[in-house]
């Protein structure tokens, strides 16, 4: 069914709400950290690890450990990473902050963004920091290519990467056209090209009211070819939060969105984006809801090509789609804690995170848990995974960078 906005005075008093918890959330964000890491030597960077070395010094240093042995989220001893099929490598990212996101363009340019404004960077070797200049939590972060990279925090935090160069990179906010007092949190961005570039989040307030359609509030940014002005991003009418956008092509998009302000019941909604007959309109797509058969929320999407999407979120859910199916199918999942992101190099290799450490991979058979190297004490949560390649993954989460470079050869193989 295509979605129908719901009525002007119940959108206007969810505005007001959603405004109201938008700024809290950005209070909080800049409560985070009192310290910008423009101040930080950007070609910082520790070691390259491809063993238990740098995670087991910490253990004989007597890292702290918060949690107890009996407690299934408490790690208590580190496991050799000969052992496991995910190694946690040494970043130079604070001890108190996080990892949220991360994309890369080849397995030699790998970013990862968090909370202090936090974004680092890979190149093949080891991770440095790059200033960003903003102390914001950001969300999110996609590129068309290793030049041209957007990463998100809320609808005044818009930064524009132009790639590593130097050892270093340089990052200048987009100005999107929203005062100071009337931010939103922005969840994902995604795009086809440098010029099809799609942000989603909140609800916002609009410029130009929607009156024929009886909206008066925005959920996703759309960037404009640029003008004599720069770029200007299009602000398109909507009420439910976007968390996450992915597509197979510029003409076959899917959102996953929570419209539980306004449908109690859609608070796991999933929508298939076509181009509009005629491309007019605030957005040159139309979306349709395909029942997602979850009442919880679903975080990600994500899909191998147009005939093949899956979704993710709260209490392990996992959900597939196919062409031809009215709906998605529920996927056994092993496990009830919630799952944040997914990526996979192909129908038959498909990687889930979550909290608590969780770690999943699809053969094309079922999800099962894979094994992983955390350090000591309450195992993170896992927001983040992307991949250059089926032996080229990575994973990011609460102040941990895990690598997966292909299968362990079995113990006694000498080959």
């Amino acid at each position: 069914m295509k979605i129908e906005e719901p009525k002007r005075w119940w959108t206007r008093a969810a505005l007001v709400v959603a405004s109201g918890m938008a700024l809290v959330g950005s209070f909080a964000s800049c409560a985070e950290t009192t310290e910008a890491m423009s101040a930080d030597d950007p070609r910082e960077s520790v070691p390259d690890a491809s063993s238990t070395d740098a995670v087991a010094a910490d253990a004989d240093a007597g890292a702290a450990v918060d949690c107890k042995e009996e407690d299934p989220d408490c790690t208590t001893e580190v496991v050799s990473c000969d052992d496991v099929a995910w190694c946690v490598v040494p970043t130079p990212l604070d001890i108190l902050h996080t990892f949220t996101a991360i994309w890369g363009s080849g397995p030699n340019d790998v970013w990862a963004v968090g909370s202090g404004g936090s974004i680092l960077h890979y190149d093949g070797k080891s991770w440095v920091k790059t200033p960003s200049g903003v102390v914001n939590t950001l969300y999110a972060i996609w590129g068309s290519g290793p030049d041209d990279i957007w990463t998100v925090s809320d609808t005044t935090t818009v930064l524009h990467g132009t790639g590593f160069k130097n050892g270093t990179a340089t990052w200048s906010r987009s100005e999107t056209g929203f005062a100071p007092w009337s931010t939103a949190p922005l969840r994902a961005v995604w795009g086809s090209s440098p010029d099809d570039v799609r942000i989603g989040g909140r609800m916002f307030d609009l410029e130009n009211p929607d009156w024929e359609n009886d909206i008066w509030a925005g959920h996703q940014l759309l960037k404009t070819p640029a003008g004599e002005d720069g770029v200007v991003w299009k602000r398109v009418p909507g009420m439910s939060t976007i968390l996450s956008i992915w597509g197979s092509s510029a003409t076959d998009l899917w959102m996953a969105a929570d419209n539980s302000l306004s449908a109690s019941h859609e608070r796991g909604l999933l929508l298939h984006g076509t181009p509009r007959e005629g491309g007019e309109g605030e957005d040159p797509f139309v979306w349709t809801s395909v029942d997602s058969q979850s009442a919880l929320t679903l975080n990600a999407v994500w899909g191998s090509g147009p005939a093949d999407i899956w979704a993710v979120g709260v209490l392990g859910s996992i959900r597939h789609w196919t062409p031809g199916k009215v709906r998605f199918d529920k996927i056994a999942s092993p496990t009830k804690e919630t799952l944040h992101a997914i990526w996979g190099s192909g129908p038959n290799d498909i990687w889930v995170v979550g909290d608590s450490g969780t770690v999943l991979h699809y053969d094309g058979t079922s999800f099962e848990p894979s094994t992983v190297q955390l350090p000591l004490g309450r195992k993170p949560n896992l927001y983040g995974v992307w991949g250059s390649s089926a032996n080229d993954v990575w994973i990011v989460g609460d102040g941990v960078a895990l690598h997966y470079t292909g299968p362990k050869p079995a113990k006694g193989d000498t080959k």
